[in-house]
Protein backbone atom coordinates (compact mmCIF):
# COMPACT_ATOMS: atom_id res chain seq x y z
CA UNK A 1 0.00 0.00 0.00
CA UNK A 2 1.45 3.56 -1.18
CA UNK A 3 1.18 6.20 1.40
CA UNK A 4 2.48 9.86 -0.08
CA UNK A 5 2.72 11.60 2.98
CA UNK A 6 5.33 8.76 4.44
CA UNK A 7 7.40 9.58 0.64
CA UNK A 8 6.84 13.19 1.62
CA UNK A 9 8.38 12.74 4.94
CA UNK A 10 11.24 10.91 3.85
CA UNK A 11 12.17 13.18 1.29
CA UNK A 12 11.99 16.09 3.62
CA UNK A 13 14.52 14.16 5.86
CA UNK A 14 16.99 14.14 2.79
CA UNK A 15 16.54 17.69 2.27
CA UNK A 16 17.07 18.62 6.57
CA UNK A 17 20.84 16.55 5.68
CA UNK A 18 21.17 19.74 3.42
CA UNK A 19 20.56 22.56 5.69
CA UNK A 20 23.21 24.10 7.35
CA UNK A 21 21.46 25.43 10.29
CA UNK A 22 19.70 23.45 12.33
CA UNK A 23 18.40 22.99 15.74
CA UNK A 24 20.74 21.53 18.28
CA UNK A 25 19.87 17.71 18.92
CA UNK A 26 19.85 16.56 22.64
CA UNK A 27 22.49 14.68 23.54
CA UNK A 28 22.06 15.40 27.25
CA UNK A 29 21.58 18.17 29.97
CA UNK A 30 24.69 19.86 28.52
CA UNK A 31 22.50 20.84 25.30
CA UNK A 32 19.93 22.51 26.75
CA UNK A 33 20.26 25.91 28.09
CA UNK A 34 18.80 28.64 29.57
CA UNK A 35 15.90 30.53 27.67
CA UNK A 36 16.78 34.07 27.48
CA UNK A 37 12.94 34.72 27.88
CA UNK A 38 11.47 32.66 30.19
CA UNK A 39 14.90 31.77 31.59
CA UNK A 40 14.36 28.07 32.39
CA UNK A 41 16.85 25.34 31.30
CA UNK A 42 14.78 24.66 28.26
CA UNK A 43 16.45 26.34 25.07
CA UNK A 44 18.05 25.12 21.87
CA UNK A 45 20.33 26.84 20.47
CA UNK A 46 20.93 26.62 16.71
CA UNK A 47 24.27 24.90 15.82
CA UNK A 48 25.67 25.57 12.18
CA UNK A 49 26.39 22.30 10.47
CA UNK A 50 28.98 23.29 8.58
CA UNK A 51 31.24 24.23 11.12
CA UNK A 52 29.80 22.09 13.77
CA UNK A 53 29.78 25.73 16.15
CA UNK A 54 26.97 27.44 17.95
CA UNK A 55 25.35 30.86 16.51
CA UNK A 56 24.83 33.39 18.98
CA UNK A 57 23.75 32.53 22.69
CA UNK A 58 19.96 34.27 22.11
CA UNK A 59 19.71 32.49 18.64
CA UNK A 60 17.52 29.54 19.26
CA UNK A 61 13.82 28.15 20.49
CA UNK A 62 12.76 27.55 23.87
CA UNK A 63 11.26 23.73 24.14
CA UNK A 64 7.90 25.50 26.66
CA UNK A 65 6.32 26.42 23.34
CA UNK A 66 3.00 26.84 25.18
CA UNK A 67 3.97 28.40 28.28
CA UNK A 68 6.88 31.15 26.56
CA UNK A 69 7.30 30.48 22.92
CA UNK A 70 10.44 32.14 22.37
CA UNK A 71 12.16 31.41 19.21
CA UNK A 72 15.24 33.54 17.30
CA UNK A 73 15.85 32.07 13.97
CA UNK A 74 19.57 32.22 12.21
CA UNK A 75 17.94 34.26 9.29
CA UNK A 76 16.74 36.93 11.88
CA UNK A 77 20.01 37.16 13.54
CA UNK A 78 21.89 37.52 9.84
CA UNK A 79 19.53 40.25 8.50
CA UNK A 80 19.68 42.30 11.77
CA UNK A 81 24.09 41.92 11.59
CA UNK A 82 23.83 42.51 7.57
CA UNK A 83 25.29 39.37 6.79
CA UNK A 84 24.24 37.65 3.34
CA UNK A 85 22.11 34.11 4.94
CA UNK A 86 22.90 31.46 3.19
CA UNK A 87 20.68 28.71 4.54
CA UNK A 88 20.93 25.64 2.24
CA UNK A 89 24.70 24.21 1.35
CA UNK A 90 25.25 20.90 0.65
CA UNK A 91 27.20 19.14 3.20
CA UNK A 92 29.43 16.15 2.34
CA UNK A 93 28.75 13.94 6.12
CA UNK A 94 31.13 10.87 6.08
CA UNK A 95 28.69 7.96 7.24
CA UNK A 96 28.25 7.00 10.36
CA UNK A 97 27.86 3.59 11.70
CA UNK A 98 24.87 2.76 13.18
CA UNK A 99 24.71 2.10 16.80
CA UNK A 100 22.32 -0.30 18.20
CA UNK A 101 20.26 1.96 21.45
CA UNK A 102 22.03 1.89 25.01
CA UNK A 103 19.80 0.27 28.13
CA UNK A 104 19.75 0.80 31.85
CA UNK A 105 19.68 -2.60 33.98
CA UNK A 106 16.56 -3.11 34.70
CA UNK A 107 16.92 -3.57 38.31
CA UNK A 108 17.94 -0.08 38.74
CA UNK A 109 14.43 1.06 38.09
CA UNK A 110 12.79 -1.31 39.72
CA UNK A 111 14.62 -0.24 43.06
CA UNK A 112 13.08 2.89 42.34
CA UNK A 113 9.57 1.77 43.11
CA UNK A 114 9.48 2.57 46.91
CA UNK A 115 9.66 5.26 49.31
CA UNK A 116 6.67 7.28 47.66
CA UNK A 117 6.45 9.00 51.12
CA UNK A 118 9.61 10.80 50.09
CA UNK A 119 9.02 11.84 46.77
CA UNK A 120 7.61 15.31 46.64
CA UNK A 121 5.56 14.79 43.11
CA UNK A 122 3.92 11.73 45.04
CA UNK A 123 3.27 13.86 47.70
CA UNK A 124 1.54 16.67 45.94
CA UNK A 125 -0.11 13.91 44.38
CA UNK A 126 -1.93 12.76 47.93
CA UNK A 127 -3.26 15.95 48.23
CA UNK A 128 -6.35 15.13 45.39
CA UNK A 129 -6.44 11.34 45.09
CA UNK A 130 -6.01 8.35 47.43
CA UNK A 131 -2.67 7.55 48.34
CA UNK A 132 -3.01 3.65 47.47
CA UNK A 133 -4.64 4.97 44.02
CA UNK A 134 -1.54 6.83 43.32
CA UNK A 135 0.94 4.97 44.26
CA UNK A 136 -0.82 2.12 41.84
CA UNK A 137 -0.86 4.25 38.71
CA UNK A 138 3.08 5.80 39.33
CA UNK A 139 4.43 1.86 39.34
CA UNK A 140 2.05 1.24 36.59
CA UNK A 141 3.56 3.58 34.92
CA UNK A 142 6.92 2.84 35.84
CA UNK A 143 7.54 6.14 37.91
CA UNK A 144 10.22 6.38 40.78
CA UNK A 145 11.82 7.92 43.58
CA UNK A 146 15.20 9.12 43.16
CA UNK A 147 17.43 11.27 45.55
CA UNK A 148 16.71 14.73 46.68
CA UNK A 149 13.07 14.04 47.06
CA UNK A 150 13.18 13.86 43.44
CA UNK A 151 10.88 12.01 40.58
CA UNK A 152 12.31 9.74 37.91
CA UNK A 153 10.04 9.31 34.83
CA UNK A 154 11.34 5.95 33.32
CA UNK A 155 11.46 5.20 29.28
CA UNK A 156 10.53 1.70 28.74
CA UNK A 157 10.15 0.47 24.88
CA UNK A 158 7.39 -2.09 24.21
CA UNK A 159 9.43 -5.31 24.80
CA UNK A 160 11.02 -3.89 28.43
CA UNK A 161 14.21 -2.26 27.52
CA UNK A 162 14.91 0.78 29.62
CA UNK A 163 16.01 3.15 27.81
CA UNK A 164 16.43 5.63 30.39
CA UNK A 165 14.70 7.81 33.14
CA UNK A 166 14.30 11.73 33.61
CA UNK A 167 14.49 13.00 36.62
CA UNK A 168 12.81 15.90 38.19
CA UNK A 169 11.89 17.53 41.05
CA UNK A 170 8.58 19.24 42.31
CA UNK A 171 6.83 20.79 44.85
CA UNK A 172 4.56 19.35 46.70
CA UNK A 173 2.07 22.28 47.17
CA UNK A 174 1.18 22.83 43.76
CA UNK A 175 3.11 19.95 42.12
CA UNK A 176 4.88 22.48 39.51
CA UNK A 177 8.39 21.34 38.41
CA UNK A 178 11.36 23.72 40.52
CA UNK A 179 14.66 22.81 39.20
CA UNK A 180 16.67 21.63 36.50
CA UNK A 181 16.24 18.46 34.42
CA UNK A 182 18.73 15.75 34.47
CA UNK A 183 18.96 11.65 33.18
CA UNK A 184 19.18 8.43 34.83
CA UNK A 185 21.85 7.18 31.81
CA UNK A 186 24.01 10.23 33.19
CA UNK A 187 23.49 10.09 36.66
CA UNK A 188 24.77 6.65 36.41
CA UNK A 189 28.02 7.87 34.46
CA UNK A 190 27.56 4.94 31.64
CA UNK A 191 29.97 5.74 28.48
CA UNK A 192 29.31 6.06 25.29
CA UNK A 193 25.71 5.75 26.29
CA UNK A 194 23.98 5.86 22.46
CA UNK A 195 20.48 7.41 24.03
CA UNK A 196 17.85 6.80 21.70
CA UNK A 197 14.81 7.59 23.48
CA UNK A 198 11.16 6.13 22.99
CA UNK A 199 7.48 7.41 24.36
CA UNK A 200 7.08 7.45 28.19
CA UNK A 201 4.64 4.97 29.07
CA UNK A 202 5.31 3.20 25.84
CA UNK A 203 5.93 -0.59 27.98
CA UNK A 204 1.95 -0.43 28.23
CA UNK A 205 1.63 0.04 23.85
CA UNK A 206 1.79 -4.04 23.89
CA UNK A 207 -2.58 -4.06 23.89
CA UNK A 208 -3.80 -2.31 20.94
CA UNK A 209 -7.50 -2.60 22.69
CA UNK A 210 -7.30 0.06 24.59
CA UNK A 211 -7.38 3.48 23.26
CA UNK A 212 -3.90 5.76 23.55
CA UNK A 213 -3.52 9.34 24.92
CA UNK A 214 -1.10 11.85 24.03
CA UNK A 215 0.12 14.54 26.74
CA UNK A 216 2.95 16.61 26.21
CA UNK A 217 4.63 16.14 29.58
CA UNK A 218 5.04 13.20 31.87
CA UNK A 219 3.11 14.90 34.95
CA UNK A 220 0.41 15.66 32.73
CA UNK A 221 0.52 11.83 31.75
CA UNK A 222 0.06 11.04 35.46
CA UNK A 223 -2.62 13.34 36.14
CA UNK A 224 -4.68 12.14 33.13
CA UNK A 225 -4.13 8.20 34.09
CA UNK A 226 -5.81 9.52 37.61
CA UNK A 227 -8.55 11.06 36.36
CA UNK A 228 -9.47 9.05 32.92
CA UNK A 229 -8.45 5.28 33.69
CA UNK A 230 -9.84 4.34 30.19
CA UNK A 231 -6.75 5.52 28.48
CA UNK A 232 -3.02 4.31 28.22
CA UNK A 233 -1.51 7.82 28.51
CA UNK A 234 1.98 8.64 27.19
CA UNK A 235 3.77 11.34 27.11
CA UNK A 236 6.36 12.73 24.44
CA UNK A 237 8.28 15.02 26.42
CA UNK A 238 7.35 18.76 25.00
CA UNK A 239 5.11 20.39 22.38
CA UNK A 240 7.65 20.54 19.42
CA UNK A 241 8.69 16.77 20.12
CA UNK A 242 5.21 15.56 18.43
CA UNK A 243 5.78 14.74 14.52
CA UNK A 244 3.92 13.44 12.19
CA UNK A 245 6.61 10.20 11.79
CA UNK A 246 6.14 9.54 15.43
CA UNK A 247 2.27 9.53 15.36
CA UNK A 248 2.52 6.82 12.33
CA UNK A 249 4.38 5.00 14.03
CA UNK A 250 1.17 4.00 16.40
CA UNK A 251 -1.16 3.56 13.53
CA UNK A 252 -3.35 0.48 14.61
CA UNK A 253 -3.90 2.14 17.61
CA UNK A 254 -7.17 4.28 18.66
CA UNK A 255 -5.22 7.91 19.48
CA UNK A 256 -6.21 10.54 20.75
CA UNK A 257 -4.08 14.17 21.28
CA UNK A 258 -4.29 16.23 24.29
CA UNK A 259 -2.40 19.50 23.46
CA UNK A 260 -2.27 22.10 25.67
CA UNK A 261 -4.33 25.17 25.46
CA UNK A 262 -3.98 27.82 22.89
CA UNK A 263 -1.06 27.62 20.45
CA UNK A 264 -0.12 23.63 21.24
CA UNK A 265 -4.06 22.88 19.92
CA UNK A 266 -3.75 24.16 16.55
CA UNK A 267 -0.08 22.53 16.26
CA UNK A 268 -1.21 19.28 17.03
CA UNK A 269 -4.51 19.30 15.04
CA UNK A 270 -2.67 20.12 11.81
CA UNK A 271 -0.08 17.34 12.64
CA UNK A 272 -3.30 14.92 13.55
CA UNK A 273 -4.52 16.07 10.14
CA UNK A 274 -1.52 15.08 8.04
CA UNK A 275 -1.38 11.33 9.86
CA UNK A 276 -1.60 8.56 7.88
CA UNK A 277 -4.76 7.27 9.73
CA UNK A 278 -7.28 8.94 12.07
CA UNK A 279 -6.52 10.34 15.06
CA UNK A 280 -8.77 12.46 17.20
CA UNK A 281 -7.35 15.54 19.02
CA UNK A 282 -9.48 16.34 22.76
CA UNK A 283 -11.13 20.47 22.77
CA UNK A 284 -11.59 20.09 26.30
CA UNK A 285 -9.33 22.67 27.33
CA UNK A 286 -9.92 24.91 24.39
CA UNK A 287 -13.73 24.99 26.11
CA UNK A 288 -12.40 26.54 29.83
CA UNK A 289 -11.70 29.53 31.76
CA UNK A 290 -8.35 28.15 31.69
CA UNK A 291 -4.72 30.40 30.42
CA UNK A 292 -3.17 29.65 27.44
CA UNK A 293 -0.42 27.81 27.87
CA UNK A 294 -2.45 25.53 30.71
CA UNK A 295 -2.52 21.72 30.68
CA UNK A 296 -4.05 18.77 31.42
CA UNK A 297 -2.90 18.80 34.46
CA UNK A 298 -3.97 21.79 35.32
CA UNK A 299 -7.35 20.95 34.59
CA UNK A 300 -7.66 17.78 36.86
CA UNK A 301 -6.15 19.44 39.53
CA UNK A 302 -8.41 22.47 39.21
CA UNK A 303 -11.77 19.78 38.69
CA UNK A 304 -10.34 18.45 42.28
CA UNK A 305 -9.80 21.69 43.94
CA UNK A 306 -13.81 22.63 43.27
CA UNK A 307 -14.67 19.29 43.84
CA UNK A 308 -12.93 19.53 47.75
CA UNK A 309 -14.28 22.78 48.42
CA UNK A 310 -17.79 21.30 48.02
CA UNK A 311 -17.21 18.68 50.05
CA UNK A 312 -17.82 17.78 54.09
CA UNK A 313 -13.89 17.24 54.60
CA UNK A 314 -13.40 21.07 53.76
CA UNK A 315 -15.72 21.98 55.99
CA UNK A 316 -14.25 19.63 58.87
CA UNK A 317 -10.93 21.00 57.64
CA UNK A 318 -11.69 24.69 58.53
CA UNK A 319 -12.91 23.99 61.72
CA UNK A 320 -9.43 22.18 62.53
CA UNK A 321 -7.51 25.76 61.58
CA UNK A 322 -10.26 27.53 63.69
CA UNK A 323 -10.52 25.01 66.26
CA UNK A 324 -7.35 23.24 68.05
CA UNK A 325 -8.91 21.67 70.04
CA UNK A 326 -11.51 20.23 67.75
CA UNK A 327 -8.77 18.94 65.79
CA UNK A 328 -7.84 17.06 69.17
CA UNK A 329 -10.87 15.81 69.26
CA UNK A 330 -10.81 14.54 66.18
CA UNK A 331 -7.70 12.41 66.27
CA UNK A 332 -8.24 11.26 69.74
CA UNK A 333 -11.21 9.30 68.76
CA UNK A 334 -10.04 8.63 65.62
CA UNK A 335 -12.91 10.22 64.22
CA UNK A 336 -13.58 10.91 60.01
CA UNK A 337 -16.16 12.35 57.84
CA UNK A 338 -19.02 9.89 56.91
CA UNK A 339 -20.87 10.38 53.44
CA UNK A 340 -24.27 9.97 53.57
CA UNK A 341 -26.00 8.82 50.30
Amino acid sequence: MHYPQLHKLRKDNRRMKDIRYSLEKYRGRTTRYHCPECHERTFTRYIDNLTGKHLAEHVGRCNREGKCGYHFPPKTYFERNGIKYKPSERIIRTPKKKLPPSCIDKKVMLSTFCNYHQNNFALGLYQYFPQHVVNEVLMKYYVGTAKGNKTIFWQVNRIGQVRTGKVMEYSIKDIKRCGDTSWAHSKLRLKNYNLVQVFFGSHLLVDKSVPVAIAEGEKNAILGALYYPQYNWIAVGAIGMLNVQKLNALRGYQVILFPDKGKAFDKWRSIAQKACFDVKVNNVLEKTDLKDGDDIADLVISIKSEQYLKSPECIIDKFKKENKEFGRFMQAFDLVVSHCT
